[in-house]
């Protein structure tokens, strides 16, 4: 079984206190040389920053009880654990850096630091992904530190409230940035006229950036789902991706 190799692994035993006057993350987890499991860059090796916290909560979420938990870290202390790894040559060998979560933008403020002083230790950006449920805006400062927008909101399948995960100008900002793509997870053919009756013919987002994908927080479920997402993809025109990272390893967490 191919192992990520992890700096911070989820569910810690201990519980940090906040630092009162430092920099900080709160994070769940943070592994590296693994793949980006969905999305347009699905299969790229790949280091994934996993912060504290959500926006929402998917009744069918893979990484709930990952993201529910965390510790702050300070910068020192990343960057400390950074520099004693390999992580630093394989970021600068194309790697990419996924900021996941939950919800990263809950903390864009101190990513947006985190970002700004990791070029200047390291002399370097890594290529950036980040993932984005589509309820809060990014900043400015924040939109130029990423090279890729994986971008989900969320359909009423995921049990969230429609005030909550239906934000029209914050899915519109989200559709303006460079590299920026739609993932929905589907769990039925019908999810596919809430994409288009909410997301296309209001021209929020273009046909070219939506990606399709099988629900399931196990390799069994999203088999069960794919040959369906499949022939919707094809009838509909769209990119289909798997969930890789559940086919590879099931409900295995920090791979």
């Amino acid at each position: 079984m191919i192992e990520a190799k992890q700096l911070i692994r989820a569910f810690p035993i201990e519980k940090r206190k906040r630092p009162e006057h430092e920099n900080y993350l709160r994070v769940s987890e943070f592994f590296y040389d693994s793949i980006q499991g969905e999305g347009i860059n699905l299969g790229h090796p790949s280091a994934f920053l996993r912060l504290q916290g959500c926006s929402l909560d998917c009744v069918w979420c893979d990484t709930t009880e990952v993201w529910k938990q965390g510790n702050p870290y300070t910068f020192d202390e990343l960057f400390s654990m950074m520099a004693d790894s390999l992580i630093i040559p394989s970021l600068k060998n194309g790697q990419h850096l996924v900021l996941t979560g939950g919800s990263p933008l809950l903390q864009q403020d101190h990513l947006v630091e985190f970002l700004y002083q990791f070029q200047k230790r390291f002399h370097f950006k890594p290529y950036t992904e980040i993932e984005n449920e589509c309820s809060l805006f990014p900043t400015s400062v924040m939109s130029q530190y990423i090279d890729c927008w994986n971008n989900s909101p969320k359909l009423d399948s995921s049990g969230n409230p429609y005030q909550k995960r239906y934000n029209p100008l914050v899915i519109v900002d989200a559709a303006s940035y460079r590299n920026s793509w739609f993932k929905f997870v589907i769990t039925k053919p019908e999810d596919w006229y809430e994409i288009d009756s909410m997301f296309l013919k209001t021209r929020y987002i273009d046909r070219s950036q939506v990606i399709l994908m099988p629900e399931g927080a196990t390799k069994a479920e999203v088999d069960a789902n794919t040959e369906m997402v499949v022939q919707l993809a094809i009838r509909e025109g769209v990119l289909f991706r798997t969930r890789e990272h559940i086919v590879l390893w099931d409900k295995k967490i920090g791979i």
